[in-house]
């Protein structure tokens, strides 16, 4: 078997990919020297080396180097997997530790359902390095588990290809408004519509929720504001910004000056957990969450629904 090309003495190294993605991206060597820090020339070098190792140009000569051949367009296709996999890498070793747990969440599981639970693992099954990452997108939250960043994942994901699930229960999802402006709807969605939307992160499963429901009843949802995460979401409904779709347990304990309006088909979803391999860490996690005790103590206060799923 004949040896791999970059194996030899001129190998493309990964900083040379990264250089010429960044290149790639922002628009301009001299715009990608100043993310790195370094000169347009030490820049420029690099992507000398880069295209000598190859035997390729991957920009056009006569474009000064602002436009890709080819070739370039096609080895950029590949040298982006490249350096996202690096990065991936790089930020599973820099999180790493041993013993540690990593569980995958939503914001608002990870602010109301998690401490309690995490209580438990320290005080009932000794558990003391535990790490808790939050998504606002669902798939990213099913990716990270896919892709072993993750030991478990909780929250309404529907499929997987983890080798463990457990349904934990339902949650609802409500829309919330100012209660200055409770008596202008009457939970219809061609009437929800007329409200200015906050949309909730920016590829928020909620907002898909918003744009299906209302395109069931034939009408469109305008958005007028794109909040980070459903804290911030609800901090302007508070302020009479406008109308979101929440989580309901994302009310439970609040102060907040907020109405819910009741919808004329309640939403409910499942809440799962999904591990990949059945770990001693994860069915502590299991023994812990599926406690008859805190199940009930989570119904009871509004935390989880019981029931069959809405539509």
């Amino acid at each position: 078997m004949s040896d791999c090309p970059l194996l030899t003495s001129n190998t493309i190294t990964l900083r040379q990919f990264d250089y010429f993605v960044s290149a790639v991206q922002l628009g301009s060597l001299s715009a990608a020297a100043r993310r790195f820090g370094i000169t347009p020339s030490a820049m420029s070098q690099q992507i000398d080396a880069l295209e000598s190792t190859l035997g390729q140009k991957v920009f056009d000569p006569r474009s000064r180097r602002s436009r890709l051949t080819k070739f370039g367009r096609e080895f950029f296709a590949q040298a982006s997997i490249v350096v996202e996999s690096a990065q991936q890498a790089i930020a599973m070793g820099q999180t790493f530790g041993e013993g540690m747990m990593t569980v995958g969440t939503t914001p608002t599981i990870a602010h109301k359902l998690l401490p309690p639970l995490i209580y438990r693992l320290r005080h009932q099954q000794h558990m003391d390095n535990v790490e808790v990452r939050a998504f606002n997108d669902l798939r990213e939250l099913s990716a990270a588990l896919t892709e072993g960043a993750l030991d478990l994942a909780v929250g309404p994901l529907e499929q997987s290809s983890s080798r463990v699930m457990h349904r934990l229960g339902q949650e609802e999802l409500v829309v919330v408004c100012h209660p200055g402006q409770r008596s202008s709807f009457d939970g219809s969605w061609k009437q929800l519509v007329e409200a200015p939307w906050i949309r909730c992160g920016a590829n928020s499963d909620l907002t898909d929720i918003v744009s299906r429901e209302a395109g069931r009843a034939g009408v469109h949802a305008r958005f007028v504001v794109r909040a980070p995460d459903v804290t911030t979401a609800l901090n302007l409904v508070e302020h009479g910004v406008g109308v979101a779709l929440v989580p309901k347990m994302a009310l439970h304990g609040s102060s907040r000056l907020l109405s819910i309006i009741r919808l004329a088909r309640p939403i409910r979803r499942d809440l799962t957990v999904h591990a990949r391999d059945k770990s001693v860490q994860v069915e502590k996690f299991l023994e812990v969450i599926t406690d008859s005790d805190l199940v009930r103590k989570f119904t009871a206060s509004g935390l989880l629904e019981v029931g069959r799923p809405g539509p």
